[in-house]
């Protein structure tokens, strides 16, 4: 069925807004006039209304303006003309104009405009150029067949493996920078098109850079002919009857083919033949623009222009020779659009086009692999694209698309000036208002003439107008006119021209000079109901000349009836509670102890306790605050509470912050725990809300004993809330557990420990020597640690096995058991310590010894008879003892005499002598040194009592160690 057509690009202008700026003058106090036109309608057909906006600025208030403006077309000087008189207001004044119904057949129109003020000063002359489209009206067309090149193609290339062209700057696959003529065309047409090539579905099979012949373009692009054979063999091979086909190509092989107009003129016969044989019965083929005048074409010498130029003509020529004949010999139409006129046609007025470059390219190009004059991804694109002719060095912009696409249509459509749905030739109505409906001979309702009085229907005031009847201009005969509008009409109204003429009370007397229109006996000054009943009233309570029955107010005490009645006082008794004051007056006309209400709060001024305050009438607490707005009515000493919360103003130490907080009264405490965030350390911790150390815990100390280990493993708080280096306690001794400070536990999970002073490991309290690290027990409480540097040592440990190796112990005992000892210098198993008289002391603590009386414990002997060399009379015979030995044994010392084997008295003196320097000596060496040498007096010591020669050459048993007990590096 036929459809009406509207495109998107319908009226273009040299420029949508014009700025005069005028000059300064007395007029407007020194102030320069500002005129800005402004063209608000950019897309308007012939049947559609142009918009023109006049704002004058800074100009004196309350100045007389005067707009006058013509419209013109190539044809007519005057198509519309206007006057527009006004009057200027604030700093900005508005004037609109509206230009419709005026289109003549023109397509390029011109808006001449002036203003000038009331001294006929002009402030600005305007010339706005327009192009109009006419509106067309096209058949039913079923779906859209599109093929060609880069002209066409609405992404099957950007879709190819090629992926040209880039996308931006291009438009989705189109060879523009947005829809091309094709989009536009089919949008138009109510039909929506897609891409597809080979196989695929898709009614626009176009290729960008494809030539008219077969085969394929870059190896990849598939010609016209290959587009044509591969959709008819692959997707479908017959074109529905009511389908349209679009066929655009031959510029690639101008530009970059073999440019033969008569081949490429045969191509295009055989594709349209081809695809009429398929059932094609309707076509659009646009010729070849003025390719000598692209970027592309330009860029050429000036021969290959001309040549270029020649080329293009000749293939046009033959191009429409040929498709006339076609459309003859297959019975076939063929809208042959003339891009070449079109692009010269542009050109020639590009500003009424709203063009302002027409031979530069808006995208220059950084080159391209395919000899195709395209832009890249990243090419500079000009930001007033849209007014540039070309997008690239061959492509229109989607502007010039647009006029393509809007001559296309009026290549196929049918003139519908008015738009109205019906073709002008069949059109009884011309401009029929826009989206009005008209019925089938192009009238809309208010064209009509339903009474046939002739007079159309929307300036007709009496639509029933009975045939034959002369009537005004208005429609209307005599019988239905009312000349006075005093509701009679012309042909009973004694009086039709007497617009003042009425007789109330039919007394003869117009009621304009009647003083008692109603006739009740009271003028109508002092009447209350001038035109009321007629005559004189039998009832009228308050004689204000309305009749009861028509008084809203029988009583007069103006309190009308219906407000008596809802009131529920007596409409008959003008004081109802008898206080003295009239109802009508009375704001408590039933209660005869108010009768004021000064403010109007619905509360009397004789209770009210605040009668001038309309929202205030009662304060309980008597704080001088009404009970209103009384935050606290029950309490006298507070009335605001300007944070809504649950503290009074006085009391709330934030008065403006909605809080709950006690410490202070009425702050925020996000956390609930009762102290305002601005002193809660802790603002989001219902737990905590004071850290006195500042080390980020809180004072709130709290902590779970577990049963089996005694410990706190779990806590929360600070548990030093005065030594900020410290919180936890895990232990529970007092001393904190975090690492790296001075009162640092070092046995956080031992509360008998906390310090290890050496760093052996061992805490201070059991550590018997805190500030040794290599000793820390001392069994037998002697003061000598039970690790021992010597490995030999073991054998003394017992089956305890008290002390550890450790290779530098400091002070071991080698009795670690024994509190009397803790030294052998000679290794003979008597310890050396000779202070202590309860344990029988080595009496020879440098010599390796086995004697065990008590004279001589420790010291040499020989015969091993237990009593020391020293101290037997025949040291080397143990079954003598206490006697003298045979001549041949003769003691240590001993003088003999002959054969009686005695020991004389100087013998035995010189044995006494000898013992008595040894004692001396060995007094010397264990003297403990001076007490001043800290630390170093026992290790001192122990090496003074010990050399090192009485550790490496001892005797056992007549045998010689091999290996020292101890070695100087022991110590």
């Amino acid at each position: 069925m036929p459809m009406k057509i509207t495109l998107l690009v319908l009226m273009l202008f040299i420029s949508p807004s014009i700025v005069i700026v005028g000059h300064a003058d007395s007029s407007t106090n020194g102030r320069t006039t500002t005129v800005s036109i402004d063209l608000l309608d950019n897309l308007v057909w012939s049947n559609q209304t142009a918009h023109v906006q006049v704002t004058i600025s800074t100009a004196q208030v309350s100045q007389n303006l005067r707009v006058v403006w013509t419209l013109s077309d190539e044809s007519h000087p005057q198509l519309l003309s206007g006057v527009s008189i006004f009057q200027t207001q604030g700093t900005s004044t508005l004037l609109s104009i509206e230009l419709k119904k005026f289109y003549a057949g023109g397509q390029f129109h011109t808006l001449d405009l002036k203003v000038s003020d009331s001294q006929n000063q002009t402030l600005a002359n305007a010339q706005l150029r327009f192009v109009i489209f006419q509106q067309v009206k096209v058949s039913q067309v079923g779906d859209l067949y599109v093929f060609g090149d880069s002209l066409n193609d609405a992404g099957n290339a950007y879709n190819s493996i090629l992926s040209v062209p880039d996308v931006p700057p291009y438009w989705q696959g189109r060879f523009s920078n947005g829809p091309i003529w094709v989009d536009e065309f089919s949008s138009a047409l109510g039909l929506t098109t897609s891409i597809g090539s080979g196989m695929s579905q898709g009614d626009n099979r176009a290729f960008g850079g494809s030539q008219t012949g077969q085969g394929y373009s870059y190896v990849l692009l598939p010609n016209v002919g290959t587009q044509i054979n591969n959709y008819l063999g692959n997707v479908q091979s017959t074109i529905p009857a009511n389908a349209a086909i679009a066929l655009w190509a031959g510029g690639n092989d101008f530009l970059y083919g073999t440019g033969n107009p008569n081949v490429i003129t045969t191509n295009m016969v055989s594709h349209v033949r081809t695809l009429a044989l398929a059932g094609g019965q309707t076509f659009l083929i646009p010729n070849l623009p003025p390719l000598e005048m692209t970027p592309e074409g330009t860029s050429r010498s000036q021969s290959q222009q001309n040549q270029l130029a020649q080329d293009v003509i000749t293939y046009n020529a033959l191009l429409a020779n040929e498709m006339n004949n076609l459309s003859t010999s297959l019975g076939i139409t063929i809208h042959l659009i003339d891009a070449w006129t079109i692009f010269n046609e542009i050109v020639a007025n590009k500003e009424a086009f709203g063009l302002t470059n027409v031979q530069d390219p808006a995208c220059t190009s950084s080159g391209s692999i395919l000899p195709l004059p395209i832009c890249n991804s990243g090419d500079p694109v000009a930001s007033n694209a849209d007014e540039y002719l070309f997008f690239d060095k061959a492509h229109p912009t989607t502007t010039m698309h647009s006029f393509i696409a809007a001559y296309a249509l009026g290549t196929i459509g049918t003139n519908d000036t008015d738009g109205d749905g019906i073709i002008d030739n069949v059109d009884a109505c011309s401009w029929t208002a826009e989206k009005t409906p008209a019925d089938s001979t192009g009238c809309s309702w208010e064209q009509r003439d339903e009474d046939g009085d002739g007079v159309a229907n929307g300036v007709d005031d009496c639509l029933q107008t009975s045939p034959n009847e002369p009537v005004d201009g208005a429609g209307c005969a005599a019988y239905q006119r009312d000349t006075d509008g005093d509701g009679l009409t012309d042909d009973i109204d004694p009086c039709p021209d007497d617009h003042g003429e009425h007789d109330h009370d039919g007394d003869g007397c117009s009621d304009g000079i009647d003083q008692d229109d109603d006739g009740d006996g009271i003028g109508d000054e002092a009447d209350n109901c001038p035109l009321g009943m007629i005559g004189i009233h039998d009832s009228d309570l308050d004689k204000d000349g309305c009749h009861d029955h028509e008084d809203d107010d029988i009583d007069g005490d103006q309190f009308s009836n219906t407000d008596e009645e809802s009131a529920g006082t007596d409409p008959l008794v003008p004081d109802s509670d008898g206080d003295g004051a009239m109802d009508g007056s009375d704001a408590f006309p039933l209660n005869p102890d108010e009768w004021n209400d000064t403010d109007g709060d619905g509360y009397g001024d004789n209770g009210d306790t605040f009668p001038h305050d309309s929202h205030e009438w009662n304060d309980m607490d008597g704080d001088g605050y009404g009970d209103n707005s009384d935050a606290f009515p029950d309490n006298r000493s507070e009335w605001l509470n300007s944070d809504d919360d649950v503290y009074g103003d006085n009391l709330d130490s934030c008065p403006f912050e909605t809080g709950l907080s006690i410490y202070p009264e009425g702050c925020p405490d996000q956390d609930g725990d009762g102290f305002a965030d601005m002193n809660d350390h802790f603002p989001y911790e219902p737990t905590q809300w004071r850290d006195t150390d500042g080390d980020g815990r809180g004072d709130n100390y709290w902590f779970e004993v577990d049963n089996d280990t005694g410990l706190r493993p779990t806590q929360s708080g600070d548990a030093f809330p005065f030594e900020g280096t410290q919180w936890s306690d895990v232990d529970g001794d007092g001393y904190g557990d975090n690492l790296g400070f001075p009162t640092t536990d070092m046995f956080p999970e031992d509360p008998t420990e906390w310090f290890d002073s050496d760093g052996d490991g061992y805490g201070d309290n059991s550590d018997a020597f805190p500030n040794e690290r290599t000793q820390w027990s001392d069994a037998d409480g002697d003061g000598w640690g039970d690790n021992y540097r010597d490995p030999t040592w073991s054998v003394h440990r017992g089956p305890e096995r008290i002390g550890e190796f450790v290779r530098d112990a400091v002070k071991p005992d080698l009795y670690p058991l024994e509190p009397t000892q803790w030294k052998d210098s000679d290794g003979d198993g008597f310890g050396d310590n000779s202070e202590f008289i309860n344990y029988m002391y080595d009496r020879c603590p440098l010599e390796y010894g086995t004697a065990t009386d008590t004279l001589g414990q420790g010291c040499p002997d020989r015969d091993g008879d237990g009593t020391a060399d020293s101290e037997d009379m025949c040291p080397t015979d143990a079954t003598f003892i206490n006697e003298s030995c045979p001549s041949s044994d003769v003691g240590l010392g001993a003088d003999i005499e002959g054969q009686s084997g005695r020991v004389t008295s100087s013998g035995l003196v010189i044995t006494i002598a000898v013992l008595s320097l040894l004692s001396i000596i060995l007094i010397l060496l264990v003297a403990p040194s001076s007490p001043d040498d800290g630390k170093k007096e026992d290790e001192s010591t122990w090496q003074e009592m010990y050399p090192e020669e009485s550790w490496s050459s001892l005797e056992h048993q007549g045998q010689r160690s091999t290996e020292p007990l101890l070695d100087e590096s022991m110590l």
